[in-house]
């Protein structure tokens, strides 16, 4: 009787991550120590019934990690830069761009073209506040 191969088998060779429908997948290299813890997590969350929720976990994971690979002026703004342009906007009376709430760079742009009229109007009522 042949016997079966076990889950861990499937990955001896190296992952693979298709983005944007493309042919050419990119290979994601993997040493033998993560590849073995891999796929015992793999195994444990099959065995357990938990296959939902290891992907669920897998996914967020992917994102983040995605997220951290693109260049920074592309990633999202850091809390200390929503924070300074909230102040901003909201004692300038000027919009906040859309495109500044969801990249660093743009957000960096943001702030940039205001931090100067920020500090006048706060040094202004410093000096002079009635």
């Amino acid at each position: 009787m042949k016997r079966k191969a076990p889950q861990a088998d499937i990955w001896e060779t190296v992952m693979r991550l298709l983005l944007n429908n493309e042919d050419d997948p990119l290979a994601i290299p993997i040493d033998d120590v993560i590849r073995e813890a891999w796929a015992l997590q793999y195994d444990r969350a099959h065995g357990e019934g938990g296959m939902d929720r290891f992907r669920e976990r897998l996914a967020v994971c992917f994102a983040n990690s995605l997220a951290a690979c693109l260049d920074t002026d592309l990633q999202p703004p850091t809390a200390a830069q929503m924070q300074y342009a909230t102040s901003i906007a909201r004692e300038l009376g000027v919009s906040l761009p859309y495109e500044a709430l969801r990249f660093r760079g743009t957000m960096s742009d943001f702030i940039d073209r205001f931090a100067d009229a920020l500090r006048v109007k706060r040094e202004t009522y410093l000096r002079d506040p009635g």
